[in-house]
């Protein structure tokens, strides 16, 4: 009985050893689980991000961990909903802000042509030889770009293809032409623009001349030309000479008078393209040439051209009576007229005296 008895108590307290041993255990893993479950969400991932958790293994959950378990996950869940509608703020205040503008406004474009004008003009000053010179080609370039920019904001997105800018322009032949008596007083010519890819100051230069215009003349009658003086707010000569081999000087074409060329202009009445074209009228320069403005498309064919030759005098005529007047400019861009153009404006028919 002694023996028994001192077994059964061994027992016993083995028994009691591992119930302790499974008691702290148990309670080791309920601390672990209180910890990790009171621990703030980690910041790395933003806001509302998942933080990483410990979760006990099922043998060591207990009823009052599950119950956190939830409320960890409603927490959760809330954080998600508030990330989700800061989120959708960010959204409607991204789409509330005004987008980017990509072109200046005339007024702007304006300012930053004259700015690269001015630039240009005194490097021009320096007699460098612009057609050659890199640090000039690149600025001549800029104002180029500045001139595209500002004809589309204020005259439209044309000047190229089949939609060049045109400028018609009303004539009257005084009566010391001789077939008055036949013909009248009246005539006209139509102008197409050179492409603004090509010559973009030239035709900008003109456009502005025709929607300023006050009076004018041709005042010159020469073998080759036919030169006319102009009267607009256009009073400045070109900035450079602008020119392309790719529209040279040929019979019809109008050009800039001068070096440096304009506001005068005139109509070739012969192909001029060595006359006025690269190298002509100077030593200095084997580049340069008269600017060009665009070509006569009606008027040349029709015998109105031929009509201004006939003014009673040569070369540069005094005598205003003799001169063939340019009353009124109309600039024409492409539309939905008959002829697949619409006036953008025509000067006043009143022209001015002196």
């Amino acid at each position: 009985m002694g023996y028994d008895a001192n077994v059964k108590s061994l027992k016993s307290e083995q028994r009691q050893r591992i119930i302790i041993v499974i008691s702290l255990v148990a309670l080791s893993a309920a601390f672990f689980l209180v910890v990790s479950l009171l621990k703030p969400p980690s910041t790395n991932n933003g806001i509302g991000g998942a933080s990483r958790v410990s979760h006990p293994t099922p043998k060591a959950a207990s009823a009052g961990g599950g119950r956190l378990r939830g409320e960890k996950l409603e927490v959760l869940e809330e954080a998600s909903q508030a990330e989700a509608a800061i989120r959708e703020d960010k959204t409607e205040e991204s789409n509330a802000m005004p987008q980017p503008v990509t072109r200046n406004s005339e007024k702007e474009a304006a300012a930053i042509r004259a700015d690269l004008e001015a630039r240009v003009r005194d490097v021009k000053k320096t007699g460098v030889i612009m057609e050659t010179d890199k640090q000039s080609l690149e600025l001549t370039g800029q104002l180029q770009d500045a001139t595209r920019e500002l004809i589309k904001l204020r005259y439209g997105d044309y000047g190229d293809g089949t939609k060049k800018f045109r400028v018609k322009l009303d004539l009257e032949f005084q009566s010391t032409i001789p077939d008055f008596e036949e013909k009248g007083s009246e005539g006209s010519l139509l102008l197409e623009l050179a492409p603004i890819s090509l010559l973009p100051c030239s035709v900008y230069n003109f456009l502005e001349i025709a929607r300023t215009w006050r009076k004018g003349a041709f005042h010159r009658n020469a073998n080759h030309v036919l030169q006319a003086i102009s009267r607009s707010d256009i009073t400045e000569r070109m900035p450079f000479q602008e020119y392309s081999k790719e529209y040279p000087h040929k019979r019809g074409t109008m050009g800039y008078a001068g070096r440096p060329s304009g506001p005068e202009f005139y109509i070739s009445i012969q192909d001029n393209s060595e006359a006025h074209g690269p190298g002509s009228q100077q030593q200095h320069n084997p580049y340069e040439a008269d600017c060009i403005i665009g070509t006569v498309i009606e008027g040349m064919e029709d015998g109105t051209v031929d009509r201004i030759h006939t003014m009673p005098g040569k070369e540069f005529m005094g005598d205003k009576k003799k001169w063939v007047l340019i009353r009124r400019m109309h600039v024409l861009v492409p539309g939905d007229g008959s002829d697949g153009y619409v006036e953008f404006s025509k000067s006043p028919l009143e022209i001015p005296k002196d």
